[in-house]
């Protein structure tokens, strides 16, 4: 029996694999699905991760915005002073929207001047003691003697003490006074246009109450 020579063994043998060759060191291919969930999931934990380091101050703080403050309210409007009310104590009658003119005496007649402003002193009613009678300072009363209004001394009678008492009203503008007759109810004191001042018939004159300077 003659000795065999060891040489290369044929293919195909049962020492090596049929078929096609492989490499034995190349790992399998991964299914795709796995791939793409392997990515997913990486792209999620590096969203979180960011989430979490933005939070912690890592990403850049925007300035906050410029707070606003409430527009300012206006400066409430200064209030004239209350106009003074006729009472007792002494005034000076100025008809409404003219203050440089006044009650005065013309001799034994009363009128509206912007000279001379008579002082009154006003008092009870002599013949109403809610409603006012106006002295001047030599004691002659404010009345009215046929219609007109004069200044005369007291005679101590009903009629002078009625001719001599005017009761007040509200005037035409907050502040004013008008003033009715005691005895002709009908009738207030009107200024008219020569600046005379009789009782007639409504609507009659509104005064001003000033102080006396």
């Amino acid at each position: 029996m003659t000795d065999q020579v060891p040489g290369p063994r044929p293919s195909g043998t049962v020492y090596g694999r049929g078929g096609v060759e492989t490499s034995g060191s190349a790992p399998d291919r991964l299914p795709r699905a796995m791939i793409v969930g392997v990515v997913v999931g990486v792209v999620a934990v590096l969203g979180l991760g960011y989430a979490a380091w933005s939070s912690t101050g890592g990403a850049e703080q925007r300035p906050a915005a410029a707070a606003t403050s409430a527009p300012a309210e206006p400066a409430p409007a200064p209030t004239k002073p209350a106009k003074p009310q006729l009472a007792a104590g002494s005034w000076l009658l100025s008809p409404l929207d003219d203050e440089a003119t006044y009650l005065t005496a013309t001799g034994e007649y009363a009128k509206m001047s912007p000279a001379d402003p008579a002082t009154l002193t006003v008092s009870a009613g002599l013949a109403d003691d809610t409603c006012f009678s106006f002295r001047l300072e030599d004691g002659r009363y404010l009345r009215h003697f046929d219609y007109r209004l004069r200044f005369d001394a007291s005679d101590d009678s009903d009629l002078f003490r009625a001719d001599a008492t005017f009761c007040r009203e509200a005037g035409t503008d907050a502040g004013t006074v008008r003033l009715r007759s005691k005895n002709y109810p009908d009738h207030v004191v009107h200024r008219r246009d020569d600046d005379s001042l009789y009782i007639d018939k409504e609507p009659g004159t509104s005064f001003m109450v000033q102080v006396p300077s």
